[in-house]
């Protein structure tokens, strides 16, 4: 099924996945901390991705240049991927739900609260150097840009997302495995 019919979608996950979600969830419920209830989901979607076929080259290379801190201009990546623009966008909406443009203020917006997800682990307020400096470190072209696209993603202002995160996440738990992986891509070890 294309990830596009699944867009703004509620699907109950053994809807697509059937006994081994209900399965899955039985034997994460029973487990006797959240770590190894973590690692009952981590080797089941190991399982799973071993058992998908193989992603399409063209969007894994797309969503890779599309990453924060890189391509700015989503414009050009047809041409740099040698395919059209409505080939492209077709294949993107196909593996991922999205176009190309949704994709790359989505992964901005990631990169935004990857950076704030890093402050809160090191016990720095997100936007304690300003919310225009975390707006441009994010790639937003200001701040008006990030408040726009967060209230259009998350339905809140950068500042109530932020006040939320760090009630809801600021000491409860570790949300590195999300956001590293993001923070690599920039180049933060």
């Amino acid at each position: 099924m294309p990830a596009s019919e699944l867009l703004d979608r509620t699907v109950a996950l053994d809807a697509i996945l059937g006994r081994t979600a209900l399965a899955l969830g039985e034997r994460m419920a029973a487990s006797g901390s959240p770590q190894e209830a973590l690692a009952l989901l981590q080797a089941q979607l190991l399982a799973w991705l071993a058992d998908a076929g193989e992603p399409d080259p063209v969007v894994t290379e797309a969503v890779h240049r599309l990453m924060p801190w890189r391509t700015p201009d989503v414009g050009s990546l047809p041409s740099t991927l040698n395919i059209s623009e409505r080939q492209l966008r077709r294949r993107c909406r196909s593996a991922v739900g999205v176009a190309p443009k949704v994709l790359q203020r989505t992964l901005r917006f990631q990169g935004f609260v990857a950076l704030a997800q890093l402050a809160m682990a090191q016990g720095r307020r997100p936007d304690g150097d300003g919310l225009a400096l975390l707006a441009a470190e994010s790639g937003y072209a200001d701040q008006p840009h990030l408040t726009r696209e967060s209230l259009r993603l998350a339905g809140l202002s950068p500042r109530a997302f932020l006040r939320d995160a760090e009630e809801r996440c600021a000491q409860a738990h570790d949300h590195a495995a999300s956001f590293m992986p993001l923070l690599r891509s920039r180049g933060v070890p």
